[in-house]
């Protein structure tokens, strides 16, 4: 696991909870109820889907798709806390706080009390344990 690969959690965890709220509101989308005009002219071509027929279809492919994404960003998600699952715990919480929490240097020397040059060489051995 290198640095870079710790770093996409951050952006995995971020495209994860905008494709979920997309797929809550599409999903709340489709249970409101709609009210069909009553012009009293049919609206379906022969032989043809209605457009309801292919709205439901093309959105169904769509909740499809964001239902894959979000399972691929699980996975990596969880390939990333597996290997930072293997560090002793000094490491795996300095890890977490700063690639899965996304602080800041000095905001980690903070939380675990310890001066930056030390933060700095816990970070440089869990990321060599991690390669």
């Amino acid at each position: 696991m290198t640095k870079e690969e710790l770093q996409e959690y951050l952006h995995i965890k971020r495209e994860r909870e905008q494709i979920a709220a997309m797929l809550h509101e599409m999903e709340r989308a489709m249970a409101a109820p709609v009210t069909a005009k009553m012009t009293g002219m049919p609206r379906n071509p022969p032989g043809g889907k209605s457009r309801v027929e292919a709205f439901v279809e093309r959105h169904t492919e769509l909740l499809e798709r964001y239902r894959a994404k979000i399972a691929e960003l699980d996975e990596a998600q969880a390939k990333i806390e597996d290997a930072i699952e293997t560090l002793d715990s000094i490491q795996r919480t300095l890890m977490r706080l700063r690639y899965i929490e996304g602080m800041k240097w000095e905001e980690i020397c903070v939380a675990l009390n310890y001066s930056w040059r030390q933060v700095h060489r816990t970070h440089a051995a869990a990321l060599t344990k991690l390669k």
